[in-house]
């Protein structure tokens, strides 16, 4: 390496060998759109740029609580730092990710004991320089979407399917290189919140008996309560909510 670029590494890795870390270190690019393989039928994101959910919606009035996931691409822009027994030392390890929970303005929520608006969800990945890697977390928690329902049916959060209320998951890779602790700037996406919205004939739920066989409307497989296109669910004969209605 010659003598100026080999100084600028060391600069550089200099800058980052305490706590805090160059605002461009780790950066989450986007939130990716998900397509199941058509195979496994695994829900496993890509890398693809070409596939940003720009936002998202979360029904939480489904059969169970469901969490809401969500899919960020995050990028390293370390330069590589190559040993000379092929060790790449400037290679990110993400230990979990950041997720803030924002109600929008005018909604002051207290979220109740055990469900927090700021947690980490565990997300366990080697991101290596200049390279992405997109990682799989839950941006909302079942216990979120079962407070959320409460405050839907108290009339705080509006009712009307159509009209979703949107928040805002803060997300932040957390992560370190070498023992030093990196984390990436807050990355925003919006998620609609309703009761219903992604539920085929709300609130004009039909039998299990009487719904067509297989199901033509399934939902989304990776998540029926989030993000669509709609699933049809049924009620059984003992009144309990399926989602989506068997297919015989």
């Amino acid at each position: 390496m010659p003598p100026l670029a080999w100084a600028a590494t060391v600069t550089l890795l200099a800058s980052l060998g305490g706590c805090a870390n160059a605002p461009t270190t780790l950066v989450i690019l986007q939130n990716q759109k998900v397509i199941p393989d058509t195979t496994t039928g695994l829900c496993t994101p890509t890398t693809d740029i070409d596939l940003p959910l720009l936002s998202g919606t979360y029904d939480v009035d489904l059969d169970q609580d469901y969490p809401y996931y969500v899919y960020p691409l995050v990028q390293s822009r370390l330069p590589s730092l190559m040993t000379a027994g092929g060790i790449e030392r400037n290679s990110v390890v993400m230990s979990a990710l950041r997720i803030e929970i924002q109600a929008p303005a005018g909604l002051d929520l207290t979220w109740p004991a055990g469900c927090p608006a700021t947690f980490d969800a565990p997300a366990s990945l080697v991101v290596d320089p200049q390279s992405s890697r997109a990682l799989t977390a839950r941006g909302f928690l079942p216990c979120h979407a079962q407070y959320l329902r409460q405050l839907i049916k108290q009339g705080s959060i509006p009712a009307n399917p159509s009209q979703p209320v949107y928040f805002t998951l803060s997300m932040r890779a957390l992560a370190s290189r070498d023992g030093a602790e990196l984390d990436s700037e807050a990355f925003p996406f919006q998620v609609g919140v309703c009761a219903g919205c992604l539920q085929a004939y709300f609130p004009d739920t039909p039998m299990c008996l009487d719904t067509p066989k297989p199901n033509p409307k399934p939902g989304n497989p990776c998540n029926p309560a989030q993000d669509g296109p709609q699933v049809l669910c049924c009620v059984d004969a003992k009144g309990a909510l399926l989602c989506p209605a068997p297919d015989a």
